[in-house]
């Protein structure tokens, strides 16, 4: 078994946080815990038992074979009452620590001596496998702020993310219940000022910790959606977290890329993953690891990462990725001797490896010093981050990075400091002053990038007035704004006013990756581009996001089997759930449906061309356009991306229209 030496020192330093999922307290006992569909199957038969509306009952059944989880535990909530659903959840979750419980797992966890560790379980699993740990709820802000300095290996804090079985009204269950913690981005009225102070206790405290995901089903797009604020808190770090997961649960590519998580398999769950977590703190702790191989690829199995220039395609199983962990077993009677030690996984950037675009890239440098805005707009993950960090490079130091903060509810104050990096700053004109004074001292010329993922839409469409305000106003330096989005700056675009900077801002989309660029991208990691480039083309659509996933997951290169391993994969089937249900919040129904225009395409029909649509995310065909799902094709005709989103539409459309 190989270990990353990344992870063995974060554990030797007490830096790492183990992130427990409700795998671990299933596997305590068989039966002992239900999975989340069996709790909500629980709860429609309790609804029956209460003899509550059969149309309210088939909707919650309904929405649970949706995988519509949250909403189905938000209605069981409504008609049930508190009182009645919490006696529900004390019944199925408060339980006591069987007298046969395998604690392996959990005790194993505990030997890496953590200062905390985080979960989104509610049950007391986690206290049963050490003795005097504090557990932490959201509402404790007090403990929460203390736990920096009080928190140690001798004194863990156990952070019940989403709430605790003892505490009910800390649980973070029903849709809205994730909202006020995570929030959607609109919300401003400070109503849960402790779930802000939660997420901005942890967004501070992780930024320098790798994560440890275990028991997680990554696979499970719900899990997926339920992890995505946090995920999307520790994506794009340079320390890289890592998840513990049974061989085969997930390809390789849909964590590293996405998500900066590296994968370590094991064999099975219980004693296999057991054993895995006890060579670990071995590792950290017991005889000191190896010296690490000069070979950046020495984690790997043996054999070559990839096959050279003219080999066949990449086998399945003996061929990893070329940054992933080979998957590893443990021999039931593992003892003392300590695992290979591997170099940390290598830092890898987002942007493809030896793929250039000088002619996209000249063209927005262009536009920039001639009209001094640019929005680039593209699918999510589609490329927008990647194009502006090349265009910005072409400035040099003279760039500054506005990363909007991924707090619901924050304030202003909290949204500026959060842009400025820098605590003095709490308004938007001490914002202001603050960027104009950085770029003086730097230059006559400076480009300022905008990225539009995280924060509310009010605080953003607020920046856009002082932005321009900044750029209007004396100064000895000429501003340049680009700004990197999609689906959220599209929309800000057709609503700003004209006091705003995105007000008539110049827009490029970015393109997809063309044939030849996805030759370059497979050729600069070693591949066969010549032989290859056209179906992993085809079997992507170009996409950038999916072509990273293909890519740095193991497995053959065909067509067939890239779109397999996409139809597999949580990131296309999430993105069409997450949209589909996106309609029915927002009431789109008939053709303003993207299940419509889904349909549509699915039987060879034509729908609405994306070119004259112009962004404007009321039209279906942009809002799949933005989610990834659909593209212009070389007649500008709007068509589905690839394969993968065609074969996975069916199956969820089909299912729906089952249950209907």
């Amino acid at each position: 078994m190989n270990l990353p030496r990344e992870l063995i020192e974060a554990v030797r330093r007490h830096q790492v946080v183990p992130f427990v999922g409700a795998g671990v307290s299933m596997g305590v006992k068989r039966e002992l815990f239900p999975s989340w569909k069996q709790l909500l199957e629980g709860l429609a038969e309790r609804l029956e038992q209460e003899a509550l509306p059969e149309p309210v009952i088939a909707e919650v059944r309904q929405r649970i074979a949706g995988g519509d989880f949250l909403t189905a535990a938000e209605l069981a909530f409504k008609e049930l009452g508190a009182f009645r659903f919490n006696r529900f959840l004390r019944e199925r979750l408060r339980v006591r620590r069987p007298t046969d419980a395998d604690l392996s797992v959990v005790r194993a966890l505990w030997a890496l001596k953590p200062e905390v560790m985080l979960t989104t379980n509610y049950d007391d699993v986690l206290l049963w496998g050490r003795e005097g740990t504090e557990p932490i709820s959201n509402d404790q802000e007090d403990e929460l702020h203390l736990m920096d300095a009080e928190a140690s290996p001798d004194t863990p804090r156990l952070w019940y993310l989403h709430g605790t079985i003892h505490r009910l009204s800390t649980l973070i269950l029903g849709g809205a219940d994730y909202t006020r913690l995570y929030g959607d981005g609109t919300q401003q009225d400070g109503r849960y000022s402790h779930y802000t102070n939660a997420l901005v206790r942890l967004r501070d405290w992780i930024r320098s910790k790798p994560f440890l995901y275990v028991g997680f089903s990554f696979s499970d797009p719900y899990v997926i959606k339920q992890l995505e604020h946090v995920l999307g808190i520790t994506k794009g770090r340079q320390v890289p977290s890592f998840a513990l997961m049974k061989k085969g649960s997930i390809e390789r590519g849909a964590l590293w890329p996405r998500y900066n998580i590296q994968l370590i398999e094991y064999e099975d769950h219980g004693p296999p993953l057991a054993a895995c977590l006890n060579a670990l703190a071995r590792a950290a702790f017991g005889q000191p690891p190896a010296p690490a191989s000069l070979d950046p690829f020495a984690f790997l199995s043996p054999g070559p990462a990839h096959p050279p220039p003219q080999a066949a395609p990449r086998a399945p199983v003996p061929s990893p990725g070329p940054f992933a962990l080979e998957s590893f077993s443990l021999p039931a009677q593992a003892g003392p001797s300590e695992p290979p030690v591997s170099q940390a996984e290598p830092s890898v950037p987002l942007d493809p490896p030896h793929v250039l675009r000088p002619a996209l890239e000249q063209e927005c440098a262009r536009i920039l010093r001639s009209e001094q805005r640019l929005v680039l707009l593209a699918p999510e993950e589609g490329g927008a981050n990647s194009l502006a960090r090349r265009v910005a490079a072409q400035y040099g130091k003279q760039v500054t990075w506005l990363v909007p903060p991924n707090l619901p509810e924050c304030t202003e104050t909290d949204y500026c400091r959060a842009l400025a990096e820098d605590a003095k700053v709490t308004s938007s004109d001490a914002l202001v002053a603050h960027l104009r004074k950085r770029a003086e001292g730097l230059g006559r010329e400076h480009l300022l990038v905008l990225g539009c993922e995280w924060g509310p839409l009010g605080h953003l469409d607020l920046l856009g007035k002082h932005l321009l305000r900044l750029m209007e106003g004396t100064s000895t330096v000429e501003f340049h704004l680009l700004v990197a989005g999609g689906e959220r700056m599209a929309r800000l675009l057709h609503e700003a006013p004209e006091s705003s900077v995105y007000k008539d801002a110049p827009r490029r989309e970015v393109p997809g990756f063309t044939v030849d660029e996805v030759r370059q991208l497979l050729e600069g990691v070693g591949l066969n581009g010549s032989q290859w480039a056209g179906d992993v083309h085809e079997a992507t659509g170009g996409h950038l996001g999916l072509l990273k996933e293909a890519l740095l997951g193991a497995g053959a290169l065909d067509r067939e089997s890239v779109t397999a391993r996409l139809v597999r994969s949580p990131s296309v089937r999430g993105a069409l759930q997450e949209r589909l249900r996106e309609d029915e919040r927002n009431g789109y129904t008939g053709r303003l449906s993207c299940r419509f225009v889904l349909e549509e395409l699915l039987a060879g029909r034509t729908v609405e061309a994306l070119e004259p649509l112009d962004h404007r995310t009321r039209y279906p065909e942009v809002r799949l356009f933005f989610a990834g799902l659909v593209r212009g094709d070389a007649q500008g005709k709007t068509v589905l991306r690839c394969q993968a989103v065609e074969l996975v539409a069916r199956e969820v459309l089909a299912r729906d229209d089952a249950r209907a």
